[in-house]
């Protein structure tokens, strides 16, 4: 874990990788990992998980099915539009306004994939994308887990009379949850016209639990306690994470949901070249309350469905 103010900590997750079944709670490494995690959060809200086990063949595969898929022309994605009741499908170019003082949408598509979308009419066929489908529904699996494992470690953090207080709030992420994996595409610039003030991901926080991204190249900037922007640091198999406004609200501002970014680079050497990422957005399950941990009501209560619907609205 580095403690410097111009990076993103990195945590090793060793003491609890994917491999293991549970973690010795009371060993110096898992102590470690936990309070690494806890400092991150109350401090710059961000760090890179390492050494979790997750699979990186499959990571590969995402990359690569994303970028068929994005390839595709316009009339095929345009076929497969994000349903608004389960936030599944694609969003074209400038669609979403993650920023709504910016006077543009986003430059900027992707797809979202929930699991209770079973539909093969809501999927590219797989003549028009092989493996979209399965390739996105097993890249599901392992985020999942890892993000129950960073909510049990937030619990422990938090020294919550029951540790695994979030984790069970997040038990209906196939069914009955918000929770959402999804891949983006930033195209070059000389693929699009760049508008006054446009930004390829306008600043915002994340809506709701936790979030699990992966990067293929640099480009993210977060927002410092001081106020201004730095960028995310790129490590190699790293895994950055921070937390959502409906984490905040729960943990009554104890962990940070910190605006973020991405800019138009417009270099000459990174206007030419698209950027990818991708998204594990856990949410707590719709029928959750989500009040203060420490009591304060600090926040109202809140739905966790209500919620969610809000943030949305605002952002399509």
């Amino acid at each position: 874990m580095g403690d410097s103010t111009d990076n993103i900590p990195v945590i090793d997750f060793s003491a609890f990788k994917l491999s293991l079944d549970k973690p010795d709670y009371d060993s110096e490494a898992f102590k470690k990992l936990v309070q690494s995690v806890h400092h991150a959060l109350t401090t710059i809200g961000f760090f890179y998980i390492v050494n979790a086990d997750f699979p990186p063949e499959k990571l590969e595969r995402m990359w690569k099915v994303s970028k068929d898929f994005f390839h595709l022309p316009a009339e095929i994605k345009n076929k497969y539009p994000r349903n608004p009741k389960e936030n599944h499908g694609y969003v074209h170019m400038e669609r979403e306004k993650l920023n709504p003082d910016r006077p543009h949408g986003d430059l900027k598509e992707l797809f979202n994939y929930h699991p209770m979308t079973a539909e093969d009419s809501l999927w590219p066929t797989e003549t028009e994308c092989p493996n979209f489908k399965s390739v996105l529904s097993d890249f599901w699996d392992p985020c999942l887990a890892l993000h129950q494992r960073v909510l049990e470690v937030m619990g422990h953090g938090l020294q919550l009379e029951d540790p695994l207080l979030f984790v069970k709030h997040h038990v209906k992420s196939y069914e009955n949850s918000g929770t959402t994996l999804r891949t983006l595409y930033y195209p070059a610039f000389k693929d699009v016209t760049v508008k006054e003030e446009q930004a390829r991901c306008g600043e915002h926080s994340d809506y709701g639990g936790i979030t699990l991204l992966f990067q293929e190249r640099p480009g993210l900037e977060v927002r410092t306690r001081k106020g201004d922007f730095m960028q995310a640091q790129m490590v190699e198999g790293g895994i950055l994470v921070n937390i959502g406004d409906l984490m905040q609200r729960w943990t009554a501002d104890k962990y940070l949901a910190v605006k973020h970014r991405v800019l138009l680079d417009t270099t000459s050497e990174e206007s030419v070249k698209p950027r990818q990422s991708i998204a594990f957005f856990g949410h707590p399950d719709y029928d959750a309350l989500i009040e203060c941990i420490d009591g304060s009501n600090k926040y109202a209560p809140v739905n966790s469905l209500d919620y969610i619907n809000m943030r949305f609205g605002l952002t399509y």
